[in-house]
């Protein structure tokens, strides 16, 4: 069996072979890791050795101080200050006299960290347990070890903190704790030493996410911290993230109800002006929308991290971790320790010129930092004492690093909650101040020096923090389309666990067995208590049977996983694991479908096959290619689900293997009959090359599918006698295929008709419709579509409903060629490539890891390649090189009734073509679905290429163009303006590769007569680079890394990679993998361009999900009950169920409604809508409501009451559409998501 070409989705088989290519390293997995009793000692400072311990009983050479000075946080309980609860060092004052001596104390907030990927360089087991350290030393369970351990000493007066993020971590390694070690925890997390800040699985990309993952992830990290900790997060932290999204500035920080949200990367430029402006920390309002929405529209207060310098981590040269190459502190003499402390306190004066207020944050972490805890507190011990003493001696003077602003320092561990209240205690505090402001001959204020630092002017920012690049030739926006096939993974992934837990909601409502007598769910999941001797049985925070689905898809969202920009192996074992979750998520609804729709006298055998088809784009399903293999008694059952909230009709595909008539029938729960149903044969060109493929697609009219509910089909070979079931209609419409050679023949009579095929094949005549010589027009009475006959290319696009409107496209591939540079900065290898003989480019590893910032001095115009996080055309200003349709002659052309494929194949002249499309239309729909399989990418020419697909149109758009915020808001762009604060000195510098931007769902352009968008079915990167065009980046294949860490080009093959050094180099194996996605496109009115886009975009990420068994024809299937699952009365058009689960107490359900418009997106849609949630409860009564933060881990109320306003006018916030209490009546404002957790009976 030859090799195969990988299209997006992989069964976990695939993985076999390729997952254990980078996992050489043996050793045993430590099952419990945990920290020692306190009262044991430990070597946690292996290979380390220090001239002097720095403990309270210090040695006589070492350096003393007094430690009972002023500036140690000692009297302070601890500093996880809660709602309430008054600050000693930030307290609010009534008047400017009570402030006078506090505003000129500066406060540092030390705060211990570490930034724990879920996977990157290695995978998260590897991370966890630390292996594979050839790669990376990283090991994430003794950092944990031992930072506890460091926080129960009692050896030390300090007030020692630490702020943990990655719950996918962490739980795994609580889980695994003695109780006693639990117990040890839990006061520290009371005493405040121990904190979270975000909470969430992991820390979620901003860009390349859609918001359900962000929603989920995080909804199962505060899950786990709430059940177990009693902890409900506070504060955003998004340090390591490439950019940062409007979604994330609003939904995704006051929604899960956060006051502050703390990042690292914004654009070397925006960073620049914000320093010199003292503007790195401020207001954001992401909304630019009037919605009152506390969800979709909130200001926050955000700030940077890493001293204000693109990081995340400690000041230059003050790094403790055993991982930098910093001196220590600890046996340093005192004159010595004195010089470091000023290096200390200069670097701390230019972090408090560049913000305002009193309080600055310093982040004293970052990667895996901490596996050597005790050597990182003492340096920071000795550090806080050195300061205080220091000053408090006249030694050093404050007025030597901070001038006149601040006359005393004070210095203690911290935590960014407690830096959050300080923050707003210091807005709130300079109300008292008066706040001068002058301007310039021009009107532009320029603000005085006291104002210069009165938190009353933090600038508003609005829109996002898109695009991110940290040098000049530098611009993160490659990787929005880094690793197209994991990053539709994802996107099924996401989807069908939304589906499954709906199944499973519903099943509990309409099913009293359901509950009383579960299958089980999760095993070694559920506690066991002892209640006065009789066991019970205690649902723990996991255990959800979808567990291992949600684990793998919160792990998914990391901002190494669906942003691509993990090494290999790891990207792998992502695509395993969200393989692994389905698989183990089908088997449980599957099971329980099962017995729904068996009844007792059915044998045992009876739908024993009944399985989810995840590999449908690759036109896979084993279930219908196994049953009519051998055997024409069998009967293929498909069940489609619909997960929306409202009715929907679609087309559907099965893979079907024989060229067969196949009879298709729709089960009517009503009259419990059967209805024979339109069905087209389709023969599947097998464009991605899968070996498994089915010969041909069988597609149905699935009409009117209930909200979140079933239709259920049933299908067989064409000698079937239906004695037993009642056919209602027996019309069945066949496909015609034929080739533009036929319709050159045939061109005299204006229409082509293909030579009759018998019945067997399913089949018949019909006619297609030519215009003109070059002209193929097909239509559907909804859009009217025109192709180039001799390349099947479109030219216009008319939509018949919307008055009419034609739009003329012009579409086109190309690709840009990858900037790469051999004397650019790489490794010490000369053979940077493996070059075969046959001339092939394939790329192995490259060990280019290591700091990010440092070393970009100067322009980076010589040496920064593209790579998986760089998007960067050879030159600059690089124009597309199109790729020609193929000759004439080859356009295939399918028709029906039902669904329309015009294909296409585009190549460089005199080579083979490597990208084929099929433009399709579907009986009742208003779009063209266009979809493309693209590879293997040619890399003979040892050129790394930036796949793109272009769509130009004749309009106006004048350089702005539209792309969604993970799904949600959109944001409007402009060409050649980056949104930074200040002057933007950037924009002529790489005007390609600056201008796109990340598309989740859709992006548009419009002007006063159309409106053209296209959807994605997966993240990719987007821009409109010339007048009436947009282009989406759809593959990335690359022969050089970028120099970003991940150390390895972006190069994905179809068999597998060597081992990592040193037991291999990485060397990718096989041809360029092809990748499958689609484009839909919409043509509208004036001005109608997020109204078209909205209409699908919930469409497009919950496509029906099949089921698939086989049964005898002669077993009798109870389908009624199954059919009658579901909403009794749709919701409107405009909401959207983002989550319905079932909780673990009986009759207890988190539901989440989300409003799918904008404000002035529509005349019908962007208005309030009230729901009345009983409508979701069919056979029961609603018996209580409570509305949730987003996450559902705290009482919106309560958090409403604790919050911490930011708004600059200060006037209170006022909601609408709060909780009917004497009804079940909701009202969701425009683009609001609202949560619920409601109890029926």
């Amino acid at each position: 069996m030859g090799p195969k070409k990988i299209p997006w989705i992989l069964p976990a088989l695939r993985f076999a072979v390729l997952f254990s290519a980078c996992m050489m390293e043996i050793g045993a997995l430590d099952e419990k890791p945990n920290f020692p009793p306190q009262e044991q000692k430990i070597n946690i400072d292996s290979g380390v050795h220090l001239t002097n311990n720095y403990h309270s009983s210090r040695s006589a050479d070492a350096f003393n101080v007094d430690a009972g000075n002023e500036y140690v946080d000692s009297k302070i309980k601890g500093s996880f200050l809660h709602s309430g609860e008054a600050d000693s060092f930030c307290p609010l004052f009534a008047n400017i006299e009570e402030s006078v001596n506090f505003e000129k104390t500066l406060n540092i907030h030390i705060v211990p960290h570490t930034h724990d990927d879920v996977g990157w360089l290695k995978t998260v087991d590897q991370y966890f347990y630390g292996l594979n350290n050839t790669i990376q030393q990283a090991h994430v369970s003794l950092i944990l070890d031992n930072v506890i351990h460091q926080l129960l000493d009692t050896n030390t007066n300090h007030n020692r903190t630490f702020t943990y993020v990655e719950t996918a971590f962490f739980s795994r390694w609580y889980t695994a704790l003695p109780s006693s070690d639990q117990k040890s925890l839990k006061r520290l997390i009371s005493e405040g030493k121990f904190s979270f800040a975000n909470g969430g699985w992991c820390m979620h990309d901003e860009a390349t996410t859609h918001y359900m993952g962000m929603i989920d992830q995080t909804t199962l990290g505060h899950s786990f911290l709430k059940k177990e900790l009693g902890v409900i997060p506070k504060v955003g932290w998004q340090i390591d993230p490439f950019g940062h999204s409007a979604t994330q500035g609003t939904l995704m920080t006051s929604g899960f109800g956060f006051d502050a949200l703390y990042f690292g990367r914004i654009h070397y430029v925006d960073l620049e002006n914000r320093q010199k402006e003292a503007q790195c920390e401020g207001i954001w309002s992401s909304k630019t929308s009037p919605s009152s929405s506390p969800s979709a529209s909130s200001s926050v207060f955000w700030g940077l991290t890493g001293s204000n310098r693109g990081n995340y981590g400690a000041p230059d040269n003050f790094c403790f971790d055993s991982l930098c190459a910093d001196e220590p502190l600890v046996g340093l003499s005192e004159d010595d320790l004195r010089t470091r402390t000023r290096g200390f306190l200069n670097s701390v004066g230019i972090q408090a010129s560049q913000t305002k207020g009193r309080n600055i944050l310093l982040t004293m972490g970052s990667d895996f930092q901490y596996a050597q805890a005790r050597k990182n507190y003492q340096n920071l011990d000795l550090l806080i004492d050195a300061v205080g003493q220091f000053l408090r001696d006249g030694t050093l003077n404050a007025s030597d690093f901070f001038g006149d602003r601040f006359d005393s320092v004070r210095i203690f561990y911290s935590t960014p909650e407690r830096y959050t209240s300080c923050k707003h205690a210091d807005l709130m505090n300079s109300k008292q101040r008066p706040n001068t402001v002058k301007r310039d001959t021009s009107g532009y204020e320029v603000e005085e020096s006291d104002a210069k630092f009165n938190p009353q002017n933090w600038a508003v920012k609005t829109g996002d923090f898109f695009p991110y690049a940290d040098c000049d030739h530098c611009y993160w926006t490659g990787y929005f389309s880094s690793r197209q096939s994991l990053k539709r993974l994802e996107r099924v992934g996401s989807s069908f666990l939304h589906a499954a837990t709906q199944i499973d909601s519903m099943m509990k409502l309409y099913f009293s067995w359901y509950k009383n007598e579960p299958i089980p769910r999760v095993k070694e999941r559920v506690k066991i208590k002892s209640t006065l001797g009789k066991p019970t049985r205690v649902p723990s925070w996991n255990s959800s049977p979808f567990y291992s689905l949600e684990d793998a898809m919160g792990v998914a969202q990391h901002h190494d996983a669906v942003a691509g920009t993990a090494k290999q192996h790891v990207a792998y074992d992502y695509a395993k694991l969200i393989s692994s979750g389905i698989s183990d998520a089908n088997a449980f609804v599957t099971a329980n479908l099962r017995r729904i729709l068996l009844s007792a006298s059915v044998s045992g055998g009876a739908l024993d096959d009944l399985s989810y088809c995840p590999l449908l784009n690759e036109t896979v399903c084993e279930v219908s290619k196994q049953a009519f293999e051998n055997d024409d008694n069998e009967a293929i059952y498909v069940f489609v689900y619909n997960a929306l909230a409202h009715m929907r009709s679609e087309a559907i595909s099965l893979p079907v293997y024989e060229d067969v008539t196949y009879e298709a029938y729709q089960y009517n729960s009503h009259v419990d009959s059967w209805s024979h149903v339109q069905a087209t044969l389709v023969p599947n060109m097998n464009y991605a090359q899968v070996a498994e493929a089915a010969r041909f697609s069988l597609y149905l009219d699935a009409l009117e599918m209930p909200p979140l509910g079933f239709v259920i089909f049933r299908i067989t070979k064409s000698t079937t006698n239906f004695h037993s079931l009642s056919v209602k209609n027996s019309a069945v419409t066949p496909s015609l295929y034929h080739t533009s050679r036929e319709a050159t023949s045939s061109h005299a009579s204006n229409t082509v008709t293909s030579e009759p095929r018998d019945e067997a094949n399913n089949l018949r005549p019909r006619t297609l419709v030519i215009q003109s010589p070059d002209d193929i027009i097909i239509n559907n009475d909804i859009i009217s579509v025109k192709f180039d006959r001799s390349t099947g290319v479109i030219q216009s696009i008319q939509n018949i409903d919307e008055g009419g409107v034609i739009l003329e496209i012009e579409q086109r591939y190309g690709f840009y060629t990858a900037f790469s540079n051999e004397n650019s900065r790489e490794p010490e290898k000369e053979d940077s490539f493996n070059v075969k003989g046959d001339g092939m480019c394939l790329p192995g590893y490259i060990n280019a890891e290591g700091d990010e910032m440092p070393w970009l001095l100067g322009s980076a115009n010589k040496w920064q390649n593209a790579g998986a996080y760089i998007f960067r055309p050879t030159t600059p200003k690089e124009s597309l090189h199109t790729l020609s349709p193929k000759v004439p002659g080859s356009v295939l052309v399918f028709q029906s009734n039902l669904v329309t494929e015009v294909h296409a194949e585009f190549g460089e002249l005199g080579q083979a073509p490597w990208i084929k499309q099929i433009s399709r239309i579907f009986h009742g729909k208003n779009y063209v679905e266009v979809e493309y399989a693209v590879g293997p990418v040619p890399i003979d020419d040892c050129v790394g290429k930036e796949v793109i697909a272009r769509y130009s149109s004749s309009i106006k758009n004048g350089g702005k163009f539209f792309s969604d915020s993970n799904g949600r808001q959109f944001v409007g762009r402009t060409l050649g303006n980056h949104s930074v604060f200040g002057k933007d000195v950037s924009l002529d510098i790489e005007p390609v590769a600056s201008n796109f931007y990340p598309v989740n769902t859709a992006m548009f352009i419009e002007d006063d007569e159309h409106s053209f968008s296209v959807l994605v079915d997966r993240s990719q990167a987007g821009s409109s680079l010339s007048e009436g065009s947009l282009e989406l980046i759809i593959q990335r294949r690359l022969l050089h890394d970028d120099s970003r860490g991940v150390g390895e080009p972006l190069n994905e093959t179809d068999i597998g990679i060597t081992p990592c050094p040193p037991f291999g180099d990485a060397t990718r194996l096989g041809s360029g993998v092809i990748v499958k996605g689609i484009h839909l496109l919409k043509v509208g009115k004036a001005r109608s361009g997020a109204r078209i886009a909205r209409e699908h975009m919930d469409q497009v990420f919950s496509r029906p999900h099949m089921f698939v068994a086989s049964s005898s024809k002669q077993d009798q299937i109870r389908l009624r009950q199954l059919a009658e699952i579901g909403l009794k009365s749709p919701l409107p058009q405009n909401v959207m169920i983002i989550s319905f689960v079932g909780l673990e107490e009986d009759d207890s359900f988190l539901v989440r409604l989300g409003h799918q418009f904008d404000d002035d997106e529509s005349v019908d849609f962007s208005f309030p809508v009230e729901i009345d949630l009983q409508d979701l409860f069919p056979n029961k009564s609603i018996h209580s409501i409570s509305e949730k933060t987003l996450s559902g881990n705290q009482d919106l109320s309560s958090w409403e009451q604790r919050r911490l306003s930011w708004d600059k006018t200060f006037r209170e916030r006022r909601r609408k559409g709060v909780v009917n209490k004497a009804s079940s009546v909701v009202v969701l404002e425009p683009l609001e998501i609202r949560t619920f957790e409601i109890i029926v009976k």
